[in-house]
C-alpha cells in the first residue's frame, strides 16, 4: 500500500498544478535505477570487491572456530565411554561454552558485515544523489523517479536515465 502513495501524491500534485504553469514550461520526468547504477558503476564494483574480499576474510576466520568447535565435539563424542561424569561434564561445558562463543562470533561478524555494506550503500548513494541532481539541472527536469521505489511498472525508453548517470557518475571519479 506505501509503495502506492508517494506515485498517488505526485499525480494528484500535478492535477492541481494550474494550467498556466503546466502551459509555460515542458513537464519532464525522469527514471533510474539506482540498483543498476550501483552495480555498473566502476565505483559500485570496486566497492563489491572490497566487501567480497571483506566477506571472504571473515568466512575464513569462521571456518577456523567451527572446525575448532567441530573438533571439540568429536573428541567428546569419541572418549564419552571412557571418561569419567566428571570429566565428561567438563569435556561437555566446555564444548557449550565454544558454541556459545562461536555464535557470538558469527553475530558479530554479521553486523560487522552489515554494517560495512549499509556504509558503503550511504556513500554511493550519496554521490549519486548529487549526479542525479546534476543530470536534472542540467536536463530541465521536473521530476526524476527512483524505478524500485517508486511503484513504476512502465517506462518509455526515453526517460530511463540509468545509463547515463552510470556514465556521469564514472566520470567524477576519474
Amino acid at each position: 500500500m506505501r509503495k502506492y502513495l508517494f506515485p498517488l501524491f505526485v499525480l494528484v500534485a500535478l492535477c492541481l498544478l494550474p494550467v498556466s504553469a503546466v502551459a509555460a514550461d515542458p513537464f519532464k520526468v525522469g527514471v533510474i535505477d539506482l540498483q543498476r547504477c550501483i552495480q555498473d558503476s566502476i565505483e559500485g564494483k570496486k566497492a563489491k570487491n572490497n566487501l567480497q574480499a571483506k566477506k571472504d576474510d571473515m568466512q575464513k576466520k569462521l571456518d577456523v572456530r567451527q572446525n575448532k568447535l567441530l573438533q571439540i565435539k568429536k573428541e567428546l563424542e569419541k572418549q564419552s565411554m571412557m571418561l569419567s561424569m566428571d570429566a565428561k561434564q567438563d569435556k561437555e561445558k566446555e564444548f557449550e561454552r565454544q558454541r556459545r562463543e562461536f555464535k557470538y562470533f558469527y553475530d558479530d561478524i554479521s553486523n560487522q558485515m552489515r554494517k560495512a555494506e549499509a556504509e558503503v550503500r550511504k556513500v554511493l548513494l550519496g554521490e549519486l544523489e548529487t549526479v542525479v541532481g546534476d543530470i536534472g539541472q542540467k536536463g530541465n527536469y521536473t521530476l526524476i523517479f527512483e524505478r524500485r521505489s517508486s511503484g513504476i511498472m512502465y517506462l518509455q525508453n526515453t526517460v530511463d536515465l540509468t545509463d547515463e548517470v552510470i556514465k556521469a557518475y564514472d566520470l567524477t571519479k576519474k
